[in-house]
């Protein structure tokens, strides 16, 4: 697998960072988690063929991992390319249906491509063609998710937005590569969001083998959180930036 960072930022306006978006490569597939705006205009600079999405799996419906759907649908239906001639599947937390049905409302049929389907995935697992998907919720709003991603022996662990949660350490348990947010430095912790105290705890008690931290805040920037997990965790850490690669 490989994880390119298209958005590590958050709805905070930043000359490098975009908001969440994170391209994977497998070996048959390619897929999107989260759609922050940026993240179609990313996929671009990082070499990657938006037509070539096959699924696009988003957390929660914050603006900041949602936005740029309406783009990327838009220049999927108008695209001056071939049109793309594979499905492709929006999934989301319940609710994902009635969030595409307004969208679908204000834009009267302009984000319809062909092929596209659009459906809601709880907690549990599912198996694709060339990777396995698992799912929990977290500790955000009522109905975000974090996925566990497995292809080819190897996992990655994608976070989203979220509090400490013992669903979150049990589904990143021995990954590969735990995406995961750190929005604020500790003298600035908010409900909803993990600070490098909350971080270093959930990689540690998960085993994960590396961790790589995202949803980066200026104040998080500022407050060099990446430093302060690497002081609590004995693996590997680093800070996402845009357009990072990482091979899992």
């Amino acid at each position: 697998m490989k994880l390119i960072i298209l958005g590590s930022g958050t709805c905070i306006p930043h000359p490098t960072r975009c908001s969440s978006g994170y391209a994977l490569l497998l070996p048959g597939s390619k897929l999107l988690l989260d759609c922050g705006a940026g993240s179609t205009w990313k996929l671009e600079r990082a070499g990657i063929d938006y037509l070539d999405i096959d699924h696009i799996f988003i957390t929660h419906f914050h603006p900041d991992h949602t936005a740029d759907l309406i783009p990327f649908l838009f220049a999927t239906r108008y695209t001056d390319r071939p049109q793309r001639t594979k499905p492709l599947t929006v999934w989301g937390p319940r609710g994902m249906e009635k969030l595409f049905s307004a969208f679908k409302q204000a834009y009267d049929g302009w984000i319809e491509p062909e092929g596209l389907e659009v459906r809601e995935i709880g907690e549990g697992k599912r198996e694709f063609t060339d990777f396995k998907i698992e799912t929990s919720n977290t500790a955000h709003t009522e109905n975000s998710l974090a996925y566990r991603v497995e292809s080819e022996a190897k996992s990655l662990v994608y976070t989203g937005d979220t509090d400490y949660a013992e669903e979150v350490v049990g589904l990143a348990r021995n990954a590969d590569l735990l995406l995961i947010e750190c929005s604020h430095p500790e003298e600035l912790k908010m409900k909803g969001h993990l600070s490098p105290l909350e971080v270093a705890r959930i990689a540690n008690e998960s085993k994960a083998k590396k961790v790589l931290l995202t949803h980066i805040y200026p104040a998080a920037e500022k407050g060099d959180v990446l430093s302060a997990v690497q002081k609590m965790v004995s693996v590997e850490v680093e800070l996402a930036e845009d357009l990072m690669e990482v091979e899992i």
